[in-house]
């Protein structure tokens, strides 16, 4: 049974994109969610900083969760990225056939 994935990061807004198509290419997610977000703040060593960021959101299957959790970190311009992986409960049958079929698939 193929399970979906949700895999999250943040990265600064200038760097997204070239993230996101990097990981495209690898076929490591079948979707990408790129959403803009007014303001991040964080400590950073040893001081608030302030920045703008997108919130990424990688769909895949669980199959591929470490692989595209391993190349985001390979990838991502910060030094200690936040890369999060949520397990989704359900989601339509059809949904998950082409997410397979669009990535899995490769590999065969």
């Amino acid at each position: 049974m193929i399970l979906l994935k949700l895999i999250l990061t943040t990265c600064p807004v200038d760097k997204s994109e070239e993230l996101v198509d990097e990981i495209l290419k690898f076929k490591l997610a079948g979707c990408v969610l790129i959403v803009t977000l007014t303001k991040s703040k964080f400590w950073w060593k040893g001081r608030i900083e302030e920045g703008r960021e997108d919130l990424i959101i990688f769909k895949t299957i669980d199959k591929l969760a470490d692989k595209l959790s391993q190349k985001i970190k390979e990838l991502h311009p910060y030094e200690t990225p936040f890369i999060a992986e949520v397990n989704v409960k359900k989601v339509n049958e059809d949904y998950l056939k082409w997410l397979e079929e669009v990535t899995v698939k490769r590999f065969s």
